[in-house]
């Protein structure tokens, strides 16, 4: 997207190619995804990544974790041992985006669920009160 010199949009003041540009960083299934469960819990070896995101695939997750890598979102730490050892944490440029985490939080707390249909997956299902 480039620059629109007549843009008054909220975003004006950094240009909605910036804005563009850093949700291209973060896009995807499961790069957010990826970005939530290491801010949350804080540096995580591979395998437990893998499971508490689910579902990913070992070729998707290495790739995922590549580019947030390459982006200089996710930091790599590779340790010299038998059997191999590597863990993976937020940098700082990753850290920042952690209010993005919060404002959910805070969404789902001011809105409850919005769920298209009823789920096991949260308590707020079938709960007409505010979180």
């Amino acid at each position: 997207m480039r620059p629109n010199p007549g843009c008054d949009c909220r975003y004006a003041d950094v240009g909605c190619d910036k804005m563009e540009w850093v949700m291209d960083k973060i896009s995807g299934k499961w790069k957010m995804r990826i970005l939530f469960m290491v801010g949350a819990h804080g540096t995580l070896r591979y395998g437990e990544l893998r499971r508490l995101l689910g579902d990913i695939t070992h070729k998707m997750l290495s790739a995922q974790l590549k580019e947030l890598a390459a982006d200089g979102l996710i930091a790599r730490h590779d340790y010299a041992e038998v059997p191999p050892r590597v863990d993976y944490s937020l940098t700082e440029h990753g850290e920042a985006l952690m209010p993005v985490f919060d404002a959910i939080q805070n969404y789902i707390r001011r809105y409850g669920c919005t769920c298209p249909e009823p789920c096991d997956d949260c308590e707020a299902c079938g709960d007409d009160t505010e979180l």
